[in-house]
């Protein structure tokens, strides 16, 4: 875990390790994190996602469930009295677009000719059948690739919800670190503050001896103000993102914790530190962003729809088989067992619409690919963007400390010459105004190159798969 670089600098921010009693109002970046993806709505909501995209695949597998179905016919007038019951359990398959059935037929009374074949003997009769497609939907039907889209339609929320994460995790990381900025110059300038109270008490006791003008004093005064007015806008900032933070930072139940506590941990966990080898393990994610994997998948939908409607331009040959036996006694014509094989063809002389459905599927598989390609180069193109700013906040990071360093080094001396009478108090307070702004610039450096690394893990989308 990284330490923030500004409280390591040779001008000593005051800052206070937290106790475990104020360890759940002021969050570490990993339990910041960890509160987002696990406690807060939003991804909750996200969460729920995935739950309705696995019941969209077992709505597309109900159509191969087993059913029942059963007929019943009555003569309630006229001559003839038959009565007739059949019911038939089928089971749908995927292979060939097939289905297998059980039936049980019984019948009962008189029937007239031309309904003789609901006669059964005393007993019923049962029998079992398959049907199966010979050419157009053999291999592949609209319940089949049904099934296959919403099993790509769950891969596609998935990476989604991946990428709706990501982004999430972004903006409160984002704000984590306006708030940590803020509180950290708060605290670097209450520190100065500390210090010039200090040096007011022994001017102001100079003052009474008559060693120093009065009009020194008031000078050192005004100085003070304006840096007191700076600490008053400075916590102002920090009231103000911490009030936002809070939207982020939530408890096991979801609700959100105020950020109240001002003492600030030396260590904030900080994940996304980089090196030349992580950057290079980086780049090789853009592959697996979830905006690319999107396309992919969208790609393969349109396959299916293409298969689908080459499918359809295919003459129907459909083949049913059945065997049938009755049972009891009866007329000897209904004696024995019963099979039969039945074909049925048809074909559409047109086929307009199946051809036109091809020839928009083709033309949506290329404009996929287009755009696949489109989007790769931007996400490489913003990938470098980033790391080129990374590489160059590295550096003002580090120059900019050297800067604020200087500059407390000077405010230091000019201090010393001061008391030996060699300046002045114009001079002094100017040092000192250096010196808060190099300590607030250099905490501001600091800043910008975490959210740089930042950057770096937001643009291949990884954030999530850091381990917090």
């Amino acid at each position: 875990m990284r330490k923030l670089h500004v409280v390591t600098f040779a001008f000593a921010l005051t800052v206070s390790v937290m106790s475990c009693a104020v360890a759940a109002a002021l969050p570490t970046v990993t339990e910041l994190i960890e509160s987002m993806q696990y406690h807060h709505p939003y991804t909750q909501a996200i969460a729920e996602g995935e739950i309705q995209s696995g019941a969209d695949i077992d709505i597309a597998l109900s159509e191969f469930d087993p059913f029942i179905e059963q007929q019943t016919s009555s003569r309630v007038s006229g001559y003839y009295d038959g009565l007739a019951l059949q019911q038939r359990a089928i089971k749908p398959l995927q292979s060939l677009n097939a289905s297998v059935y059980t039936e049980y037929r019984v019948s009962d009374g008189d029937f007239p000719v031309y309904e003789q074949e609901y006669e059964t003997l005393s007993g019923g009769e049962a029998s079992v059948g398959i049907s199966l497609s010979l050419l157009k939907n053999r291999e592949v039907d609209k319940r089949r690739v049904g099934v296959r889209n919403a099993r790509l339609a769950a891969q596609q929320w998935q990476a989604e919800a991946q990428d709706l994460l990501n982004s999430f995790l972004h903006k409160g990381l984002t704000e984590y670190l306006l708030w940590y900025e803020s509180a950290l110059q708060v605290t670097s300038v209450e520190s100065l503050l500390s210090r010039a109270a200090e040096r007011e008490r022994a001017l102001s006791t100079r003052v009474e001896k008559g060693d120093l003008a009065r009009a020194t004093l008031t000078e050192f005064k005004a100085n003070i103000l304006e840096q007191r007015l700076l600490v008053a806008k400075l916590k102002q900032k920090r009231n103000a993102h911490a009030r936002t933070l809070s939207y982020y930072w939530r408890d096991t139940q979801g609700e959100m914790i105020p950020i109240t506590e001002t003492k600030l941990s030396a260590d904030i966990h900080w994940p996304f530190s980089l090196s030349t080898s992580q950057i290079s393990q980086l780049h090789k994610q853009i592959t697996q962003h979830p905006q690319l994997a999107l396309l992919r998948m969208s790609k393969t939908v349109v396959q299916n729809k293409q298969v689908l409607a080459k499918n359809a331009l295919l003459p129907k040959l459909d083949l049913k088989a059945s065997l049938a036996r009755d049972i009891g006694s009866g007329p000897n014509s209904l004696d024995g067992t019963e099979s039969k094989v039945a074909l049925a063809f048809s074909y559409p002389l047109g086929n307009r619409k199946a051809k036109a459905e091809q020839v928009k599927l083709v033309s949506k598989g290329r404009e996929l690919e287009h755009k696949y390609v489109s989007s790769k180069q931007s996400i490489e193109q913003a990938f470098e963007k980033a790391y080129e700013y990374w590489v160059q906040a590295k550096e003002i990071a580090s120059l900019q400390q050297q800067n604020a360093e200087l500059a407390k080094l000077l405010s230091s001396m000019e201090l010393q010459r001061f008391d030996a009478g060699d300046s002045d108090m114009f001079t002094l307070n100017a040092r000192a105004s250096n010196e808060i702004k190099a300590q607030m610039k250099a905490i501001e450096t600091n800043i910008d190159l975490l959210n740089a690394e930042l950057m770096l893990y937001r643009v291949v989308a990884a954030l999530h798969t850091v381990n917090h």
